[in-house]
């Protein structure tokens, strides 16, 4: 499995295939994000775009999402969405990739906003569930 990550003027005729990975991840956002959110995001250079790719195949198996976010007292690796298959092929590595990128690139760290899941599958490589959230609508579902 080789993970890349995907430069925004690559996406061009690629966006519909990849965007298929990020459909569940997107929907789960709660109405925050469309498709059409992410790849402006990702366009613009505010987020980044990487892939795991199954290269016997040459299939892009998984999408990771990822943006940096700035706080008061450090910067963070944020990945935002996350999708794919094959998980147990590409976790790991990805997990390596994107803590390297995100070390050369001044974070403290790497956090993932998603479903309790994800808990479960990153603490093996050392991820800790740090809190979780919770929110109420005004008015309108999600």
């Amino acid at each position: 499995m080789k993970i890349s990550i995907v430069p925004p003027e690559m996406l061009e005729g690629k966006w519909e295939d990849i965007s298929l990975h990020l459909v569940s991840p997107v929907q789960q956002s709660g109405g925050r994000y469309t498709l059409e959110d992410v790849f402006h995001s990702i366009t613009t250079g505010d987020y980044h775009l990487w892939v795991a790719i199954d290269e016997k195949i040459a299939e892009v198996v998984a999408v990771c999402v990822t943006g940096f976010t700035l706080y008061p007292r450090k910067r963070m690796l944020s990945c935002h969405f996350l999708g794919g298959s094959r998980m147990d092929e590409w976790v790991e590595e990805m997990d390596e990739v994107l803590e390297k990128w995100g070390r050369q690139h001044g974070a403290k760290g790497i956090e993932l906003t998603g479903r309790k899941g994800w808990g479960r599958a990153l603490e093996p490589l050392g991820w800790k569930k740090t809190f979780f959230m919770t929110e109420k609508s005004y008015g309108s579902t999600f």
